[in-house]
């Protein structure tokens, strides 16, 4: 039998999945390459903690699997060529495939404001995370931090901020007026008032009209700042718009109920890259990864993959190391227990990409 090439563009939540899953029962036949920028697959969803310097990378990191019919590329991936089934890296050149799987993440959306990608850091990949906590953490005393939003990332780095550096004034900037939009009205209450009594302003109702190298501009006037850090919005990584498909409002490609491109079945879009009526999140890219993996087995087998469902379990944040909230089942939590059950949630992720590492081993 020919051998089936699959190739995997991402190492994320997502990629880690579909690795976890199809490496299990990988048919003799087959071979995987998996390409990345890094050695490593990256917590996205704990980068704040990095910026804010209060984890090693060591903790947002973990190893890819080892298996010996899996090969790792690091390198960065340039084009996408559907007619030739080739992926063209920067250093590797082309790579073939038979089933490509495009789970390629997101970057920072900037929403058209001037001024906004060139004077603001980024927690979007790890590079600028670090890059982005090296800028805030080495600033001197009483130094001003600007957030743009009020979601997730920006609520966890403001709290987290506060535990690294309480000689930082730290101001969140948001267009609504709550923070935590998706969130019921009484964990919003609850996180503006714990980031109220820990000394985070909160400015909501702004709009930015540009942004310059030391302030924001809106409607009502300017807010000065030392360092700016962008959590106002994502898109799907620049490169998915090379895709022959049609795309969502943020860029991400329309696929099927298998998560394959309506026209070319020999492509799959996972996680942050695939449009989904869901907002992007890590839980949801676990789940396409491991969907994803279990349909391309399926059909090597010549078998008809079982459809699924996504069914949300919740949400979770930290304020800092003690305090969390969330929603877990319908249930609002907030204290200390949604923030251990945030730190056993990833815990549990570590220990199931691990096992990956040592089934493949034996």
């Amino acid at each position: 039998m020919d051998t089936h090439r699959i190739v995997l563009l991402g190492g994320g939540y997502g990629g880690m999945y579909f690795m976890r899953t199809l490496l299990a029962r990988l048919p003799d036949h087959v071979e995987v390459t998996l390409i990345d920028r890094l050695p490593k697959s990256p917590l996205k969803t704990e980068f704040y903690s990095i910026t804010a310097g209060t984890t090693s990378l060591k903790d947002v990191t973990m190893p890819f699997p080892t298996h010996p019919k899996l090969t790792c590329i690091f390198d960065e991936v340039l084009l996408i060529n559907q007619e030739q089934k080739t992926v063209t890296c920067r250093e590797q050149g082309d790579v073939a495939y038979d089933t490509l799987v495009v789970a390629l993440g997101c970057v920072d959306r900037f929403h058209g404001i001037a001024g906004a990608e060139m004077y603001s850091n980024s927690l979007q990949s790890l590079k600028r995370a670090q890059m982005t906590g090296h800028d805030i953490l080495t600033m001197d005393a009483y130094r001003s931090v600007v957030l743009i939003g009020a979601g997730l990332t920006g609520i966890e780095l403001a709290a987290e901020l506060r535990e690294s550096r309480p000689d930082l004034n730290v101001t969140i900037v948001d267009r609504n007026d709550k923070v935590l939009k998706g969130f019921s009205s009484k964990l919003q209450e609850y996180v503006e008032s714990w980031l109220t009594e820990h000394d985070v302003t909160i400015l909501h109702g702004i709009q930015t009209e540009r942004i310059e190298p030391d302030h924001i501009v809106h409607q009502q006037g300017t807010i000065p700042f030392d360092q700016l850090v962008w959590t106002a919005g994502i898109q799907a990584s620049p490169l998915i718009r090379s895709l022959q498909c049609s795309f969502d409002s943020i860029g991400r490609a329309a696929v099927n109920e298998w998560l394959q491109l309506p026209g070319d079945p020999a492509v799959f879009v996972i996680g942050d890259s695939a449009a989904s009526v869901h907002p992007p999140s890590a839980q949801l890219a676990e789940f396409h990864g491991e969907y994803a993996a279990q349909t391309i087995l399926s059909l090597l087998q010549n078998e008809q993959p079982k459809q699924r469902e996504y069914q949300n379990k919740g949400q979770l944040g930290s304020l800092g190391k003690g305090m969390g909230f969330g929603q877990v089942k319908g249930v609002d939590l907030a204290g200390k227990i949604p923030r251990l059950l945030k730190s056993g949630v990833l815990w549990s992720y570590k220990k199931h990409v691990e096992k990956t590492t040592v089934l493949t081993k034996e």
